[in-house]
């Protein structure tokens, strides 16, 4: 999508609200679909009523886009499933297998999890199992301990019930990380807390040895305490309040910025339905000239 089709489907959405369905279908479906565009066709397909859902389906389904595919299977009553379903499997997109198989109903999951399970990706096959009801635990699980990548594995163990808690926990002592082995030992029941320990005190990493000493029940408290005792490192202190600034001032423009929004929406004078028809045809004309 960009700014030019949101702006045609916004004046459409304030034209249907003004005068109803009947004169927005006669007055702009067809020069929505010979747009050819599936962001516009399936915007038009939810929102106005008694629009022509095939017809708007075709032009996303020929654009063989993965998104606007589950965007119009998972919103859009009456959609072809199936054919939705086969292009997001075709195109691979693990994104948007995921979320087909998490929130589109009748979806294939076993067709979808396939492809995860093909790419083998950590994240993807983490997100499938912790989501997924009918997700395969063990498969997916065997491609993230493979992976060796002690976030995921920490993830994995920390999420997944039924995980194998000791097998991610090799991948997670093996990769010698302290920031994972810190959480590990924090988070997961069962967890070996002197062996992630060991690592954590060896990285001689002051900013977690004394989270370590302080959250990990069962640490050797005297030993984290003296390496982050030892530490003449106050750059953490300032980045923390840094990042705090920067925080607030982000959330005060932001803040601002849709203010102002706002004001200009309620300041906005409508034209009537005569202005209002030519200019969303012009605008129509335009985009589709370009």
């Amino acid at each position: 999508m960009n700014n030019k089709e949101k702006v045609i489907f916004e004046k459409i959405k304030k034209y249907y609200a003004d005068y109803g369905a009947q004169k927005t279908i006669l007055n702009f479906e067809d020069d929505i679909l010979k747009l050819n565009r599936p962001y516009l066709s399936y915007c038009f397909a939810r929102s106005i009523e008694g629009a022509n859902v095939k017809a708007h389906e075709q032009i996303v389904l020929k654009s063989k886009d993965s998104e606007w595919c589950y965007m119009f299977a998972q919103g859009i009553k009456g959609a072809n499933i199936n054919a939705l379903e086969k292009i997001v499997i075709e195109n691979k997109n693990l994104e948007w297998c995921y979320y087909f198989a998490q929130y589109v109903e009748k979806a294939n999951i076993e067709s979808l999890e396939k492809v995860v399970i093909e790419r083998r990706d950590p994240e993807w096959c983490y997100m499938f199992a912790r989501n997924i009801k009918e997700a395969n635990i063990k498969v997916l699980e065997q491609i993230v301990l493979k992976s060796k990548d002690p976030y995921w594995c920490y993830m994995f163990a920390k999420d997944i019930k039924d995980a194998n808690i000791k097998e991610l926990e090799q991948v997670v002592l093996k990769s010698k990380n302290p920031e994972w082995c810190y959480r590990f030992a924090k988070d997961i029941k069962d967890a070996n807390i002197k062996e992630l320990e060991q690592v954590v005190l060896k990285s001689k990493n002051s900013e977690l040895c004394f989270y370590f000493a302080e959250y990990v029940k069962g640490a050797n408290i005297d030993a984290l305490k003296l390496v982050a005792n030892n530490s003449k490192d106050l750059k953490h202190d300032y980045d923390l309040k840094k990042l705090k600034d920067s925080k607030y001032s982000k959330e005060k423009k932001d803040t601002e910025d849709i203010k102002q929004l706002v004001k200009t929406l309620k300041d906005l004078k409508y034209s009537q339905e005569e202005i209002d028809t030519k200019d969303i045809k012009q605008l129509v004309k335009t985009f589709k000239n370009k």
